[in-house]
């Protein structure tokens, strides 16, 4: 299966690296449309349509079909010069026509009979301001959104929420703290796929981005949340697609620097002494600051650019009162295994980020443009784990290192058909650990000791390879590839803790102040409930060898002047994504087969995921000012890999086991047997 697998994917490269034109990828780029007529409205043949792009000089040409239509696909986003002309007519030249990712812009030319050579320019290219053709639901972030709209934390997916039916949630994840996240039409946005510059910024284990680009970075951003195309899968919430900043014929740079303090700040509900706050503010401190630059190394040929940002934060949050009470009796005591309790009012919380990207932008010729970006982040938190009922005595930290890059060759094999093909690479480390492990104490009040959620760890290696063409031929704007994502490695999640957790039945302050319930203190039989040991087995395990594929055709089928037919279709593969390769060790596993069960069974891949698009859009004055649009489509998510990665690592004893001792015995009772707390070690 593999091997045809792998013969299936070559031939397919094969054929589209070699039978294409295509645009800068078609979740990475926009579309320029248009027909050309003369002044009764009759549609003109043969037009020779060229668009320059005003910020690097590159050049497209085709010329209008049967029946007057022209377009340019996979055309990067930007500023563009379109130029008209047909024998016997005026030219005509559209200034200052602006392209968005993932949109359509429609130019209509409506020529003008001349004798002589005449040139009639338009500014601001008299496009229309709606897209006519688009059946999605969605909203583009544009560069001067990104540019002008204030930014608290300077986090371009808060841009996501101007799309509608998007809405910011709280972070579903101890992996995505800091991370902007957002739902849409009522979802958790877990299942929002995010890709820049066309390649995966996408956590497969929980789902929703990993990365945050330096906002200088952003060129621009597109947000389908309804009825995308065929050309979008993996997903059932929202398609996010990204593309960054590229250098320009002229040298441009920025330098930024923000700062937010709590001296800015008024006691919020819960700092209030009158709600059993402390009467103090928190601390808070945030400064982000960095630069961008980006210019031509050769005009009209090569372009570089390069962003940097850093991000230092000083904050904290107030430890709740009844906490604070019960460390402050545990204060001094001789614990076992040298735990130590600090009690402390509030717990601080250190941020420091880096984030930086660059990218290079290369003219091969006129058929030919390649262009290459890189991006990184790394940074370290400090007990984000942390909650109200946590004591200062022991920090846990979390680190991120991701890294995102691509590489794209985009070719115009003829004026109406253009491929884009693009190879990526995407890492993330993402590790919840401490300095020193110690026991946790879990009284119902306070947690001391090393949290219970440490250590853990979730990693994910992806290269991605993806083909896409598109194919005008007269009414039709046709557009088909394929994605091949592989996932060498994908797992982690919990890091076996070799230290116990201790559960108590009551809070440390009523424990030492009741001797005729706890004559021993702490060490009164019944005090404990539970003490839970994990041994460690394979802490450091993955699924080996997940892949996705997915194949789409989608055709654009200008009808009429007026009425835009979208159809599409896409079919898309999980592999060694259900938790298949560790199922012969699973416990349940074995027990059923060893009696025989119908049950004992290894989960198998799906084939039939097969999504059909279809939608219309409906210009209903013909003015580009009211269109209707309607659609139906079936979309596929995925499953989120840390629910079978958990599962796959509680069910085998070669990754994880636990051993729980269980009190059966209440306190002041004068029998019974019970697992009394360790006298020290």
């Amino acid at each position: 299966m593999q091997k045809r697998f792998g013969l299936l994917f070559l031939v397919l490269a094969l054929l589209c690296l070699s039978a294409s034109n295509i645009m800068a990828q078609v979740s990475a780029t926009g579309t320029l449309q248009g027909t050309v007529t003369d002044k009764t409205g009759a549609v003109i043949p043969g037009a020779d349509v060229k668009v320059t792009n005003k910020q690097t000089g590159e050049v497209r040409s085709t010329t209008s079909g049967g029946a007057g239509l022209y377009s340019f696909n996979l055309m990067p986003a930007g500023i563009y010069e379109v130029q008209v002309g047909v024998k016997g007519f005026s030219t005509a030249i559209f200034e200052n026509v602006e392209l968005f990712v993932a949109r359509t812009t429609t130019i209509d030319a409506q020529m003008s009979p001349s004798a002589q050579a005449q040139t009639v320019t338009v500014e601001a290219g008299g496009a229309t301001l709606v897209d006519v053709v688009r059946t999605d639901v969605s909203r583009a972030v544009t560069p001067s959104d990104v540019q002008d709209l204030p930014l608290n934390g300077r986090d371009f997916v808060n841009l996501a929420l101007l799309a509608p039916g998007a809405r910011p949630v709280n972070s579903y994840d101890p992996t995505k703290q800091r991370i902007g996240v957002f739902a849409t039409n009522g979802s958790t946005g877990r299942n929002v796929n995010v890709t820049v510059n066309g390649i995966d910024n996408k956590d497969n284990t929980v789902g929703g981005p990993v990365m945050q680009l330096p906002l200088e970075a952003v060129e621009e951003f597109n947000i389908s949340t309804q009825r995308f195309s065929a050309a979008n899968g993996r997903s059932e919430g929202a398609a996010v697609s990204v593309i960054t900043k590229s250098g320009t014929n002229d040298f441009h740079g920025a330098l930024f620097f923000q700062d937010r303090n709590d001296a800015f700040n008024t006691l919020n509900y819960f700092e209030d002494k009158a709600n059993g706050g402390p009467g103090t503010k928190a601390p808070f401190s945030r400064q982000q600051f960095g630069g961008a630059i980006g210019g031509p190394v050769k005009k009209d040929k090569t372009f570089l650019f390069f962003a940097l940002e850093r991000e230092r934060e000083d904050t904290s949050f107030n430890v709740q009162g009844a906490a604070y009470q019960d460390g402050l009796a545990l204060k001094g005591l001789t614990l076992p295994y040298g735990i130590n309790v600090i009690p402390v009012q509030t717990i601080g919380t250190p941020y420091f980020d880096w984030r930086y990207n660059g990218r290079l932008d290369h003219h091969i010729n006129e058929k030919n443009t390649f262009n290459m970006s890189y991006s990184n982040q790394n940074n370290r938190g400090l007990n984000d784990q942390a909650g109200g009922s946590s004591d200062g005595g022991q920090t846990n930290f979390t680190t991120n290192q991701l890294i995102i890059a691509n590489a794209s060759l985009n070719s115009v094999i003829t004026p109406n058909i253009v491929n884009s093909f693009t190879a990526g690479y995407q890492y993330w480390n993402n590790l919840i650990s401490a300095d020193t492990f110690v026991p946790n104490l879990s009284f119902p009040n306070l947690s001391a000791g090393t949290n219970p959620n440490v250590p853990q760890e979730s990693y994910q290696v992806k290269w991605q390879f993806k083909d896409d063409i598109a194919i005008t031929h007269g009414k039709h704007a046709m557009k088909m590839g394929f994605d091949y994502l592989w996932e060498p490695k994908l797992g982690g999640f919990f890091i076996t803790d070799p230290t116990p957790v201790i559960t108590f039945f009551d809070d440390p302050t009523k424990i030492l102040a009741t001797p005729s319930l706890y004559p021993q203190g702490l060490a009164t039989p019944g005090a404990v409930t539970s003490i839970t040991q994990a041994t460690t087995g394979n802490p450091y395990f993955s699924d080996p060898g997940a892949k996705m594929f997915g194949l789409y055709f989608q055709d654009d089928w200008k009808m009429t002047r007026r009425l835009t037919v979208n159809l599409g279709v896409r079919w898309d593969k999980d592999m060694n994504l259900n938790g298949a390769f560790w199922q012969p060790t699973n416990r349940a596993y074995l027990e059923l087969k060893a009696i025989g069960s119908s049950y004992a069974g290894i989960p198998h891949d799906d084939n039939k995921d097969f999504s059909p698009r279809v939608g219309i859009a409906y210009d209903l004055t013909g003015s580009g000012k009211h269109v209707l649009r309607a659609g139906y489509g079936l979309y596929y998510g995925q499953i989120f890999q840390n629910i079978p990665l958990f599962m796959e690592q509680q069910a085998n004893p070669i990754i994880f086991s636990t051993v729980t001792l269980t009190n059966n015995i209440t306190p002041g009772a004068t029998s019974g047997t019970s697992d009394k707390l360790p006298s020290g070690q």
